[in-house]
C-alpha cells in the first residue's frame, strides 16, 4: 500500500512537470514563429538591398566607361589642337622665310654662270695633261724594261745564295722559336706551381674549417645522444605506463562484466524484456524483519528470483519466452502447520498482497532456528518440517540448503574496482608528465637535428670543395710534369739546332750592277688625277645649283597663305572640340563619383541587413535547438507519466487521477527515487542461486588441471630456450670480441702503413651491449685534424675503407682473395703504399684484382686479359711475367713468389 501511494505521488509529480514543460514549449513555439517572420523580412530585406547594390554597380561601371571614353575623346582633341597649332607655326615661319628667298635665286643664277665657265676651262686643262701623261707613261715603261732583265740576273744570282742562307735562317729561327718556347714553357711551369700551391693553400683553409665545423658539432652531437638516451627511457616508460593503463582497463572491464553477471538474474532480465503484465520479482515483493535476510533468501531458495503473475493466463502466454525464468502465480496457499514452541518464518515476514498467497506456499513448513546445530536438533524431532538459520542454511526433509555469498562477491569486486580506478588515474597521472616531456625531447631532438645536418651540410660542401683543390693540384702536378718533360725536349733540339749552325756554309755572292730606277710620271698622274675630281665636283656643283633654283622658283606666297589660313581654321575647330569634350570629361567625372557614391551606399546597407540577418538565423537556430529540446523533453514526460498511469491501472488496479490527487506536499519526486534505490539494493541483496555450478565447478577444475599442466610444460621448455640463447649469446659474444680486438689492432697497424704520421682507431658504439652495437671508425690522416672519413677526400677514403678491409684479412686470413677495382681513386703516393700492402699479403695467400691501373699490372706475376677478334668472339690471353728481384730488397717480388691474377676489364690491345 506504501509503494502505491509513493507511486501516486511520484504520477502527480509528472503531471505538474508535464505540464510546466507543456507550457515552456508553447512559448518556445510562439518565439520561434516570431523569430522566423523576422527572418523572413530579413531575407526580402538583404534581397532588395542586393538589387539596389546591384543596380548602383552597374551605373558605376557604364559611368566610368563614359568617363574613359570622355578622357580618349580629349586626348584625341587635344594630339587635333596640337598638331593644327604646329602646323600653322610652321607655314608662319615658311611665310616669313619667303622674302630671303628671291635675293638667294639671284646668287644660285650668279652662281651657276660661275660654275659653267670653270667647268668649261677644267675640260680643255685636262685633255691637255692626259696627251703629256701618255707619252710620260710610254718612256717609263722602256726604262723598265730594261731594268727587270738586270733584276732577273741578280735574281738567279740570289737565289742560288738564299738557299744557303734561308737554310741558316731557319735554323737560327728553330733556335730563336725554341727559346721563346723555353720561355713561354718556364712562364706556364711558374703558373702551373703557382696554382698548385694556391690549391694546397685552399685545401689547408678548407681543412681548418672543416675540423672548425666538426669541433662545433661535436657538443652537439654529444647533445643529441644524451637526448636520444633520455627519449629511449622515456619511450620505454612511456610504453611501460601506457600497458599498465591498458591492463588496468582491461582488468577494469573483466571486473565490471563480472559485477553485472553476479547482479543480474533471469527473472531480472525477463522483467527487463518489459512483461508488464507481471508483477515484479518475489524478492521484490516480501520484506523481512532484519538479520533475517540471509534465512528468506534461503528458504524462498530459486523461488526469490520468481516473476509474479496475478494471473496464470498471463503466466502461461509469457512462459515461451521466459529464457530460464521462473514464473509464479499469486494465488492463495494452504494454511501453515504451527508447531508448538517453535517460531515460524512467516511471522517474520511481510509481503504484499498480491504475493501473500504465493509466500505462504513456499515457507508453510520454515520455521527458525538459533544455529545449524538447533536446527538438526529441531528436525529429528519434526522431520517433515524445516528449519533456517540466520545465516542462510535451511535444514529440511530432504535436503540442506544454503544462501548464496553473491552480495559478498559482488562488494568485493566494487572495492577492487575502486582500487582499480584508483591505480589507473595514478598511472595517467604518472603518465601524463612523461609524455609531455617526451615530446619536448622529441622537438629538441628534431631541432638538433635539423642544425647537425645543416652543419654536415657545410662540411659536405667544404669537403666537396677541398676535393676539388685537391684534384685541381693534382691535375696540376701531372702539367708540371708534362711541362718539364717539354722543357727537356726543347733542350736537345736546341743543341741539334746549334750543331747544325756550326756546319753550315757562307751565304755571301757577287751581283752584276743594277740601273737606277725609271722614275714614274706620278706629278703628271696626280695632275690629272686633280683635273678629273674637279671636273667632277664642278659637275656636281652644277646640279646641285640647278635643283635650288628649281625649288626656288617652285615656292609662291599665294599657296603660303591659302595653306595658313586652312590652318588657322583646323586649329580653332581643335580648340572647339577640346573645350566641349573637356566638358563632357568633367560631367562624366561628376556622374562616376555620384555612382560610386550610391554604390558604397548600398554595399553598407546590404552588409548591414546581412549581419542582421545572420543574428536573425542564430537566434532562429537557438531556439529551434530550444524547442526541440523541451519537445523531447516533453515526449519523454508524457511517456513517463503515460507508462506509470498504465502501472496505476493495471498493476494496482487505481484511478490515476485519484492517486495524484491522494499524494501529499512531503511526496516529492527526489525523495520517492531515493526510497526506489533503497529497494532496489535491499532486492540486490537476495542475489540468485546457480544450480549448476557445481557441474560447471568440475568441468572448470578438469579444464584448469590440464591448463596448469600445458603451461608447467611451455615454461620448462621457456627455460630450456632461454638458457641455450644464453649460452650461444655468451659464445658469440666471445668470438666477437675477440675478432674485434684482432681486428681493431690490425686497422691500427695497417693505417699507420697507409698513411704515415697518421692515426686510426675503431671502437664500439655501445660495449656494454655487443650483440647490438654498432661499429665506429676514426681516420686522421697525417697533418689533418679530421677524424670524420665523411671529410676525407676520394682516395683517402678509399684507403681508410681498404685498411678496415686488409685488417679483416690479416686478422682471421684467408688461401686467397678476389678485389674488383679498388684503387681507382688513388694517386701515385697512395697507390704505392696500396701496392706494397698487396705485396705483403700475396707472400701467403693468391690475390687477384681486376683494375685498369698500369702500375698493378707491373707488380703481377700473371696477367689475364680479354679480347674480341673481327668474328665477334671474345678469347682469354695470359701472359707470365718475371720480375727480377731487386738489390735493396724494396720492388716486385722474385719470380719464384706465389702469383697475383689481374684482370684488364678494357681487354688486353
Amino acid at each position: 500500500d506504501g509503494l502505491a501511494e509513493r507511486k501516486e505521488r511520484y504520477s502527480r509529480d509528472l503531471v505538474t512537470e508535464r505540464d510546466r514543460r507543456r507550457a515552456g514549449w508553447e512559448e518556445g513555439l510562439a518565439l520561434r514563429e516570431a523569430a522566423r517572420r523576422t527572418l523572413t523580412e530579413l531575407d526580402e530585406e538583404v534581397g532588395r538591398l542586393a538589387d539596389e547594390r546591384v543596380a548602383a554597380t552597374t551605373r558605376l561601371r557604364e559611368a566610368e566607361a563614359g568617363l574613359r571614353e570622355a578622357a580618349d575623346a580629349q586626348e584625341r582633341a587635344s594630339r587635333a589642337a596640337r598638331d593644327a597649332l604646329e602646323r600653322e607655326a610652321r607655314l608662319r615661319r615658311e611665310l616669313a622665310d619667303r622674302a630671303t628667298r628671291a635675293a638667294r635665286l639671284g646668287a644660285v643664277e650668279e652662281e651657276l654662270g660661275r660654275a659653267e665657265a670653270d667647268l668649261a676651262r677644267v675640260d680643255a686643262e685636262l685633255a691637255r695633261k692626259e696627251r703629256e701623261l701618255e707619252a710620260a707613261e710610254a718612256e717609263f715603261r722602256e726604262r723598265e724594261r730594261l731594268r727587270r732583265a738586270v733584276e732577273e740576273e741578280r735574281r738567279r744570282l740570289t737565289e742560288e745564295a738564299a738557299a744557303r742562307r734561308a737554310e741558316v735562317e731557319t735554323i737560327r729561327g728553330a733556335l730563336a722559336a725554341a727559346g721563346r718556347d723555353r720561355e713561354r714553357l718556364e712562364r706556364s711551369l711558374e703558373e702551373v706551381r703557382d696554382r698548385i700551391r694556391q690549391a694546397e693553400a685552399e685545401r689547408e683553409g678548407l681543412g681548418r674549417e672543416i675540423e672548425r665545423l666538426d669541433a662545433d658539432q661535436t657538443p652537439l652531437a654529444e647533445r643529441r645522444e644524451a637526448l636520444e638516451a633520455e627519449r629511449r627511457g622515456l619511450v620505454d616508460a612511456v610504453a611501460e605506463l601506457e600497458e599498465a593503463v591498458r591492463r588496468h582497463a582491461a582488468r577494469r572491464d573483466l571486473l565490471v562484466a563480472r559485477l553485472r553477471d553476479l547482479e543480474e538474474t533471469p527473472g531480472a532480465r525477463f522483467l527487463q524484456a518489459g512483461r508488464a503484465r507481471a508483477l515484479g520479482l518475489l524478492r521484490d515483493l516480501v520484506r523481512v524483519e532484519e538479520g533475517l535476510e540471509r534465512a528468506l533468501l534461503a528458504a524462498l531458495g530459486p523461488f526469490a528470483d520468481a516473476v509474479v503473475y496475478a494471473d496464470a493466463d498471463a503466466a502461461l502466454a509469457d512462459a515461451p519466452e521466459g529464457d530460464g525464468a521462473i514464473l509464479a502465480v499469486a494465488s492463495g496457499g494452504p494454511g501453515a502447520a504451527v508447531i508448538p514452541g517453535e517460531r515460524s518464518l512467516l511471522q517474520a515476514v511481510r509481503a504484499e498482497p498480491e504475493a501473500r498467497g504465493l509466500v505462504s506456499t513456499l515457507l508453510r513448513d520454515v520455521y527458525l532456528a538459533a544455529d545449524v546445530a538447533e536446527a538438526a536438533e529441531k528436525r529429528r524431532r519434526h522431520p517433515r518440517a524445516s528449519f533456517v538459520t540466520p545465516e542462510g542454511v535451511v535444514v529440511g526433509p530432504i535436503a540442506i540448503h544454503t544462501a548464496r555469498n553473491g552480495d559478498d562477491r559482488a562488494r568485493e569486486i566494487r572495492e577492487e574496482l575502486r582500487v582499480l580506478e584508483h591505480d589507473l588515474a595514478a598511472a595517467g597521472q604518472r603518465l601524463r608528465p612523461k609524455r609531455e616531456r617526451l615530446d619536448r625531447v622529441t622537438a629538441e631532438l628534431e631541432a638538433l637535428g635539423a642544425e647537425i645536418d645543416a652543419t654536415d651540410a657545410e662540411i659536405g660542401a667544404a669537403a666537396e670543395r677541398m676535393a676539388a683543390a685537391e684534384r685541381e693540384a693534382a691535375a696540376g702536378r701531372r702539367e708540371e710534369e708534362v711541362l718539364l718533360q717539354r722543357l727537356a725536349g726543347l733542350e736537345d733540339a736546341r743543341a741539334a739546332y746549334r750543331e747544325r749552325l756550326a756546319t753550315a756554309g757562307p751565304v755571301a755572292v757577287d751581283l752584276p750592277e743594277l740601273p737606277r730606277p725609271a722614275e714614274p710620271p706620278v706629278r703628271l698622274r696626280v695632275e690629272v688625277e686633280t683635273a678629273r675630281r674637279d671636273l667632277a665636283a664642278i659637275r656636281e656643283r652644277l646640279e646641285r645649283l640647278r635643283n635650288e633654283r628649281e625649288a626656288l622658283r617652285a615656292l609662291e606666297p599665294a599657296a603660303l597663305q591659302e595653306e595658313l589660313a586652312r590652318a588657322e581654321a583646323e586649329r580653332s575647330a581643335a580648340e572647339e572640340e577640346l573645350r566641349t569634350v573637356e566638358e563632357a570629361a568633367r560631367r562624366a567625372r561628376s556622374v562616376r563619383d555620384e555612382a560610386a557614391e550610391a554604390e558604397r551606399r548600398a554595399t553598407e546597407a546590404e552588409a548591414d541587413a546581412n549581419r542582421r540577418w545572420r543574428e536573425a538565423s542564430a537566434e532562429l537556430e537557438r531556439l529551434r535547438d530550444a524547442y526541440e529540446e523541451e519537445d523531447r523533453a516533453r515526449g519523454d514526460l508524457e511517456r513517463r507519466i503515460r507508462d506509470a498511469e498504465r502501472l496505476l491501472r493495471e498493476g494496482h488496479g487505481k484511478d490515476p487521477a485519484e492517486a495524484l490527487a491522494a499524494l501529499g506536499e512531503e511526496d516529492t519526486v527526489a525523495s520517492l527515487e531515493r526510497r526506489a534505490e533503497l529497494v532496489q539494493r535491499r532486492l540486490g541483496l537476495l542475489g540468485r542461486v546457480n544450480l549448476l555450478a557445481t557441474g560447471e565447478l568440475e568441468r572448470l577444475q578438469g579444464r584448469h588441471d590440464f591448463l596448469q599442466r600445458e603451461l608447467d610444460d611451455v615454461r620448462k621448455a621457456r627455460r630450456d630456450l632461454l638458457e641455450v640463447i644464453r649460452r650461444i649469446d655468451e659464445e658469440i659474444t666471445r668470438t666477437f670480441e675477440a675478432a674485434f680486438r684482432d681486428v681493431a689492432a690490425e686497422f691500427e697497424r695497417i693505417f699507420a702503413d697507409l698513411f704515415p704520421g697518421g692515426e686510426g682507431r675503431i671502437y664500439l658504439t655501445d660495449p656494454a651491449q655487443p650483440l647490438e652495437t654498432g661499429l665506429e671508425i676514426e681516420a686522421r690522416p697525417g697533418r689533418k685534424r679530421v677524424r670524420r672519413i665523411s671529410l676525407l677526400s676520394g682516395g683517402e677514403r678509399a684507403l681508410v675503407a681498404l685498411a678496415f678491409l686488409f685488417a679483416i684479412f690479416r686478422a682471421r686470413p684467408s688461401p686467397f682473395y678476389l678485389m674488383d677495382e679498388v684503387e681507382p681513386a688513388l694517386d701515385d703516393v697512395n697507390l704505392a703504399r696500396f701496392l706494397r700492402l698487396i705485396q705483403g699479403f700475396a707472400a701467403d695467400s693468391q690475390v687477384l684484382i681486376v683494375t685498369h691501373q698500369k702500375r698493378t699490372m707491373e707488380v703481377a706475376n700473371v696477367l689475364y686479359g680479354v679480347s674480341m677478334g673481327k668474328d665477334g668472339t671474345s678469347k682469354v690471353l695470359c701472359q707470365r711475367i718475371d720480375h727480377a728481384a731487386p738489390a735493396d730488397g724494396d720492388g716486385p717480388r722474385a719470380g719464384g713468389a706465389t702469383p697475383v691474377g689481374v684482370t684488364e676489364r678494357a681487354g688486353v690491345r
